[in-house]
């Protein structure tokens, strides 16, 4: 697909969104305070992006995104089971957390949620939580710019961690040694 204003790749775009999963209240906010994304550098999801370069500044649009524009679908490989032992305080996790694992490679923050949780394992789905689902979103395109905002957010830069939060607590995990994987099937 030729993208149209393929002049903005690299530039900042200047947002506001919210959106989730189609048919449900919206779970992902950014409207109150409007944000950036570096447009055609996979900041966001592919359909938000491909929507970017077609909109004009000041535009609101609702984009409807199938699971390949979106999160891709729900991949049973992402679903790991680790033994609890290997993390600390690993006694905490059940059923339900949900938390977040930041890759080593890409350096990015990937939603994680127990899906089963037994006395000494624990089964993480490391799927985005929309992977496999229609999304629905409404964009306003407020400005583009030459450049990223100084007030956007660095990317974190945590190796082999796992940062999991149950409700208002919040704590940083690293695993004590490189647990044994085993695909759920």
């Amino acid at each position: 697909m030729t993208l149209p204003n393929i002049e903005r790749s690299g530039k900042t775009a200047h947002v506001r969104y919210r959106g989730g999963v189609q048919g449900q209240p919206p779970e992902d906010i950014c409207w109150d305070e409007p944000t950036t994304i570096r447009m055609g550098v996979g900041e966001v999801i592919r359909g938000i992006d491909e929507a970017l370069y077609d909109m004009e500044i000041g535009e609101v649009r609702t984009v409807v995104l199938p699971p390949e524009k979106a999160y891709g679908e729900h991949d049973p490989a992402g679903v790991q089971r680790f033994l609890r032992r290997d993390f600390p305080n690993g006694d905490d996790i059940y059923e339900g957390f949900v938390g977040s694992w930041v890759n080593p490679v890409s350096q990015r923050r990937i939603p994680a949620i127990c899906t089963k949780a037994t006395k000494d394992f624990i089964q993480v789905d490391f799927n985005h939580p929309f992977a496999g689902k229609t999304l629905e979103y409404e964009i306003e395109l407020l400005g583009i710019s030459a450049r990223r905002s100084s007030s956007a957010t660095a990317r974190e830069c945590t190796c082999d961690t796992f940062r999991l939060s149950s409700g208002s607590s919040d704590a940083l995990w690293q695993r004590r040694t490189a647990p044994r994987r085993q695909t759920v099937h």
